[in-house]
């Protein structure tokens, strides 16, 4: 993990503690939820992915300081100072999104612990396939809005926190129709999650390679 990268997301969360402690309550009661299932047995199939959709809900707000971050460094010059070390817009785009993905990745882990040691006491796969899944809906959920956000924010003059109302709303268009998904029949639900973990993550990948590209670096100044 690069230390810029950690630098980064240590800022992000002494920017904002708002969104991370909305990210770790939420975080919290989807680990309620899950334990509760692992532990129960009984519970239908498909009812252990709506934990995901919460955990991964959370996983996105904790994130969401690093776009906060974003903006706050833009208008105060210390992307401009970046550039001025020989960074490119490639190179800076990457470090939020390493940052966004670190604060994610120090979630999920708590996530996960507290899933497995529920799954070693119910004897059962359930938890710890509740994480996999998380995992893959989370960290595909946050690199899209982290790197679309970063992008737009670069294009235009933003005071702090105005962008974090439409960063959400990605994220919402991402997570929320997972929650419906342990309505679905049990292998139509894995294939829809996956589905949707898969186009969020092709199309963070594909942004970055154009946002890079396209966006000059005269419009990371402030």
């Amino acid at each position: 993990m690069p230390s810029s990268a950690v630098v980064f997301a240590k800022r992000s969360l002494s920017l904002s503690k708002i969104y991370s402690g909305m990210g770790i309550f939420l975080s919290a009661f989807g680990i309620f939820v899950s334990v509760a299932l692992t532990l129960s047995g009984g519970v239908a199939a498909p009812y252990f992915l709506f934990p995901v959709a919460i955990m991964a809900l959370g996983i996105l707000m904790f994130a969401t300081p690093v776009i906060l971050l974003y903006v706050y460094d833009k208008n105060n010059g210390v992307l401009e100072y970046l550039l001025s070390l020989g960074w490119n817009q490639s190179d800076i785009f990457k470090r939020y999104l390493t940052a966004a993905l670190f604060l994610a990745l120090t979630l999920f882990i708590a996530e996960f612990a507290i899933n497995v040691v529920a799954s070693v006491i119910a004897g059962s796969i359930l938890g710890l396939l509740t994480s996999a899944f998380t995992a893959a809906l989370g960290f595909s959920a946050v690199s899209l809005v982290t790197i679309a956000m970063v992008a737009f924010s670069s294009l235009q003059k933003q005071r702090v926190g105005g962008n974090s109302p439409l960063a959400l709303s990605i994220g919402f268009v991402v997570i929320l129709p997972t929650f419906y998904i342990p309505l679905l029949p049990f292998s139509a639900a894995i294939l829809v999650d996956l589905f949707i973990a898969g186009l969020a993550g092709g199309l963070s990948i594909l942004l970055l390679i154009l946002s890079s590209r396209l966006i000059r670096r005269e419009k990371m100044l402030p």
